[in-house]
């Protein structure tokens, strides 16, 4: 395999939420028939799925990425994530990671069949999908005070480990908030990540990842709409935000 050592081999990582079985779309909700079409063309167009323990020890190594590394995530843990877009990512050999938000994994438990069950997260194959955190009930990091964010990340991994389920110590910001604007905030927000043992963190922002990463703690995901057409997302995947 090829390995990754030039500029022109950024990382991309794709944020997903919901995947649709009956045709339904909107911003957040991709059909299964255009993730056939979007999976399978990572898979012909040689991009290489990475699992979040794969970029950590990347981070951590500094040994090179594969050739065209490409990190699939989804938010939330809606349950059509184990229902249909799993099968998806098994048919075409692909890797996913998905961010967990405890809460809705309670509701997943109950009333709330939107969200994955906790026999879900242990069906599917540590190989092929792993877990992060997306906060304990989907507050903004932004608006949380630094010893409230603390306490969410404790809560996050307390549920987890109660409930058996194995997880990367990452986290995609709700919403992609994060104080960024204030360079004071910024970096005492991303000490405390650090302080927490997060390892990884994502944003949103729209932008490919030139590799060596500049700060593991903001890495920029590629929006991926349920609402736009295959050429935007071959566009996205090229470019990014620079969409021309």
């Amino acid at each position: 395999m090829k390995l990754f050592g030039s500029k022109n081999d950024p990382l991309r990582v794709l944020l997903y939420h919901k995947i649709s079985s009956n045709g339904y779309r909107d911003y957040l909700t991709v059909t299964r028939e255009d993730l056939h079409v979007q999976f399978r063309f990572l898979a012909q167009e040689g991009y290489t799925p990475l699992l979040l323990s794969d970029l950590i020890k990347h981070v951590r190594s500094k040994d090179p990425l594969p050739e065209k590394p490409i990190l699939i995530t989804f938010d939330d843990g809606y349950r059509d994530n184990y229902t249909t877009m799993y099968p998806v990512l098994k048919k075409y050999n692909l890797k996913a990671n998905i961010f967990l938000v405890p809460a809705f994994l309670e509701l997943g438990e109950t009333i709330q069949e939107s969200y994955l069950k906790l026999t879900d997260l242990h069906d599917m194959d540590p190989d092929l999908v792993e877990y992060g955190l997306h906060s304990y009930d989907h507050k903004s990091y932004k608006q949380l005070s630094l010893s409230a964010i603390e306490e969410d990340i404790t809560k996050c991994r307390q549920y987890l480990q109660e409930k058996k389920i194995a997880y990367q110590d990452c986290i995609a910001y709700p919403y992609g908030s994060f104080p960024k604007r204030n360079p004071v905030k910024r970096r005492q927000f991303l000490n405390t990540l650090s302080a927490n043992r997060i390892l990884l963190a994502f944003r949103i922002g729209n932008r490919l990842n030139p590799v060596p990463l500049a700060d593991p703690l903001v890495i920029q995901r590629l929006d991926i709409r349920g609402d736009e057409p295959f050429e935007i997302f071959k566009r996205k995947l090229q470019k990014g935000k620079r969409l021309i």
